[in-house]
């Protein structure tokens, strides 16, 4: 017996009812669950990171560069120790200062003044490679990097919004995991190649590049004006903010996390005999762990929460600095950087993401100054106190020390990360 037409009409009825909210209809009635797909991020994120790989490039290639080009001319491990500083020790006095103009600029003058700082100083260093026009090259190109830094994390969180935010500082921190290993090829390649001045050539013709960019209006930037009677209390006003000063401390973990891992690679290498193509091959196992992690950060995060993502990172970080403390084989090496590599690589978007949100109005660009100052302050103190540590105490103690701290930190992330 036929149904009713009323009873057909009541189940059409539910059934595009029930489409509305998520749900398709099948040929036999059966109403399957369907994912709603995120909204695309905006053309001009990718076009801004692009530029950052580029600008990430000239950096980390010039790093490289003044480095071989210390000992060329002479320097030595201290005044290899002392450029690698220069590049630091600047910007973790100016970051908060510069964080604070970049929240009432608009953010391509930042942009193009940073490019201009990074080109500026490796045309310098390729007329007059001498050690100390190195070290004053050294300090310009960091502090240009820096005020990159602030004006990019400002762009890119407001390119991704509150719901897109994590994904959008995935997207910017996996173009720099293709530039720390584009960087050091580039450098590499053309001082074997051509010579020390071509290779700082090539890296300030990098450097600039992205400033057409900018100059040019391919990119439209994102920008919020500060509110008209902004209040700025400075760094303690921001401290007392639990999710401000909460988030910070986690940071600290995890950029201690990351110096020591770059500090012991070559270190313990040399202590098992390693060559210098396996340290450099650990060293990027390591980057490729990072780019795969961030690669799949929006799946993590839909899974476990910001919260979750983060505390499991970083057990993840500790249990590797304790299992290195037992490392005696190249394979082994090998395995543990590529898990470290997920641990450490997984938590700059969420702490980025969080940060942003986390700041006052108008007072994003402070809060990630105060995160560059102490990402900076870390680079050029953490390895002087590992070198220290290593040489009274043994590597043994280092290990277990981090890897508790990190697992301490895992504890504290649990309780006091803000709740996305």
């Amino acid at each position: 017996m036929a149904a009713p037409p009323h009873r057909l009409q009541g189940d059409a009825d539910q059934t595009t009812a029930t489409s509305s909210f998520g749900h398709a209809p099948t040929p036999h009635g059966v109403v399957a669950v369907t994912t709603p797909t995120p909204p695309s991020l905006p053309r001009g994120l990718f076009v801004l990171v692009a530029c950052l790989i580029v600008a990430h490039t000239a950096f980390n290639g010039i790093r490289i560069t003044t480095s071989l080009a210390a000992i060329k001319a002479g320097g030595g491990a201290l005044w290899v120790g002392l450029l690698t500083a220069m590049f630091n020790i600047i910007p973790a006095f100016l970051a908060i200062r510069v964080g604070r103009l970049v929240d009432r600029m608009p953010l391509k003058r930042p942009l193009i003044a940073g490019c201009i700082a990074v080109a500026l100083g490796g045309a310098v260093a390729a007329a007059q490679p001498m050690l100390g026009v190195l070290a004053l090259c050294a300090c310009v190109i960091g502090v240009g990097w820096m005020v990159i830094a602030a004006a990019s994390q400002y762009a890119v969180g407001l390119f991704g919004g509150t719901e897109q935010r994590v994904r959008a500082f995935s997207v910017m921190s996996m173009g720099f995991s293709i530039s720390s290993f584009l960087g050091p090829l580039v450098a590499g390649f053309m001082i074997d190649h051509v010579s020390y001045q071509a290779a700082f050539g090539v890296l300030a013709v990098c450097g600039a590049l992205p400033t057409l960019v900018f100059a040019s209006g391919r990119v439209t930037l994102p920008w919020e004006p500060p509110p008209s009677e902004q209040r700025n209390g400075g760094v303690r006003e921001l401290l007392a903010m639990p999710a401000v000063r909460n988030t910070l401390i986690i940071a600290s973990f995890i950029t201690v996390g990351w110096d020591l891992y770059i500090f012991i690679v070559p270190v313990l290498g040399s202590e098992l005999g390693l060559s210098a193509t396996e340290i450099g091959s650990t060293l990027s196992l390591f980057a490729v762990a990072v780019f795969v992690v961030r690669l799949f950060m929006t799946r993590l995060t839909a899974r476990l929460g910001e919260r979750g993502v983060m505390v499991s990172a970083m057990v993840l970080a500790g249990c590797t600095f304790l299992a290195f403390a037992f490392t005696r084989s190249y394979a082994m090496m090998l395995t543990l950087s590529f898990i470290i590599g997920l641990g450490l690589g997984a938590s700059q978007p969420i702490t980025l993401s969080i940060l942003h949100e986390a700041a006052p109005p108008g007072r994003v660009g402070e809060v990630n100054g105060m995160r560059m100052t102490l990402i900076a302050t870390s680079q050029w103190t953490m390895p002087l106190v590992f070198g220290v540590l290593s040489v009274s105490t043994g590597m043994l103690p280092l290990f277990l020390v981090i890897g508790g701290g990190m697992l301490s930190g895992s504890w504290f992330a649990k309780r006091k990360m803000p709740v996305e």
